[in-house]
């Protein structure tokens, strides 16, 4: 009686164990390795100007995910029908509460206010499949008092929970100004 009470003890420790090193080594099914992104921003227009982006993913994301281009003080995106098969134009255009959560986190680590104008930010999905997609779309002022562009940006935001275990990431870049006179 006694030795099949040690058996079952050590049965139970033993897968015990091996459910805490399971769930303690569980990895994101995409890395922020696995994304990248670039963008350009230009004026074209007095109050307006245009973005160009491209995110390329080598993995399918499985997860939650949204692309949110961070300009403070500009906003309302518009993505134009392009004659150009080769630019993505997602189907809704918007943000979700928790993925914001992220940005807004991301952020605040760099010491960024986001609890005045800079906090209402607007993203979009790409397809959860491996691929390179371009989007192409313009940006205008939220009020009239922005006269400038300082530091754009581009958010890929990763949300991903498994057994209850939240692996979320967030990847920024910088997105390039191409400085052209407007007329």
């Amino acid at each position: 009686m006694r030795k099949q009470t040690i058996f079952w003890i050590t049965g139970i420790a033993i897968v015990v164990v091996l459910v805490l090193l399971t769930y303690n080594n569980l990895v994101p099914s995409l890395k922020e390795q696995d994304v990248s992104m670039k963008g350009t921003i230009r004026q074209v227009d007095t109050d307006k100007y245009e973005v160009d982006m491209q995110i390329t993913r080598t993995k399918e994301d499985n997860g939650i995910h949204m692309v949110y281009p961070v300009v403070f003080g500009w906003g309302n995106l518009s993505f134009k029908k392009e004659l150009d098969d080769s630019y993505f134009r997602p189907s809704s255009v918007g943000t979700s509460g928790e993925l914001e959560q992220l940005v807004h986190q991301a952020l605040q680590d760099e010491d960024i206010n986001t609890t005045n104008e800079n906090g209402d930010f607007t993203g979009f999905s790409i397809p959860d499949e491996a691929g390179t997609y371009r989007v192409r779309f313009t940006i205008s002022p939220l009020n009239e008092n922005i006269l400038s562009i300082n530091d754009p940006q581009i958010y890929y935001v990763h949300q991903e929970k498994v057994l209850g275990k939240t692996l979320n990431w967030v990847k920024k870049e910088h997105m390039v100004m191409i400085k052209e006179s407007v007329e």
